[in-house]
């Protein structure tokens, strides 16, 4: 337990964490699992009631297009989501629970989940503040300080963005397209797009 925590105790759990062991380097194991506990911290300096299983089935499963078992043609996150739903749906769960999972993951890399329920907001705030933090928001240090302790970074920062330039390279037209409004902004005048290694620094952690 971390702050009074418990991660759900369900099977569907147990074979979610034990999958994304089994296919993740230790760091990007690490980074799922921080991003669950984060997200529960959240939850609770809110007071806020949410669907912990549908947390941390999001959680742990977010980055699987990162590794070989979900590698693919779409982008990663589509492909993470994927992933994610047909193991749920084989292991038993309802179609529209295992939806709910894959709406979390597709749209984890926009801002979309911000403006949906509960859960999908902290599923969001946990992936965001473990990868770029937000400014202004803190934690309980004594909690993230047990996160880090359980989960350490490895120095994520660097093998993250590793990642992600891997899946970048890996496809020869990687299929990310431009909100329509950043299209217009862009030949509008020169549109600066800040590197994710950039925003990387704002995170509140040492590597």
């Amino acid at each position: 337990m971390i702050a009074d925590i418990k991660i759900p105790d369900s099977s569907i759990v147990r074979q979610a964490e034990e999958l994304a062991r089994s296919v993740s380097s230790d760091m990007l194991f690490n980074h799922v699992m921080r991003c669950y506990w984060l997200g529960e911290l959240f939850a609770q300096q809110q007071a806020i009631e949410i669907d912990h299983e549908q947390l941390f089935l999001s959680a742990a499963f977010h980055d699987l297009g990162l590794t070989d078992h979900a590698r693919g043609s779409h982008r990663f996150e589509i492909e993470s989501a994927n992933a994610a739903r047909t193991f749920l749906v084989d292991e038993g769960v309802p179609k529209d629970r295992a939806q709910n999972v894959w709406d979390d993951i597709a749209l984890h890399t926009w801002d979309m989940n911000l403006f949906r329920g509960d859960t999908s907001r902290v599923v969001q705030f946990g992936i965001a503040y473990d990868v770029v933090g937000f400014p202004g928001v803190e934690l309980d240090p004594a909690d993230v300080a047990e996160v880090l302790r359980r989960y350490p970074r490895l120095n994520f920062t660097q093998g993250f963005y590793e990642l992600l330039e891997h899946d970048l390279g890996s496809k020869e037209h990687y299929p990310h397209a431009f909100h329509p409004c950043s299209r217009i902004a862009h030949n509008r005048s020169p549109l600066e797009i800040v590197d994710l290694s950039a925003l990387q620094r704002n995170a509140p952690f040492a590597e």
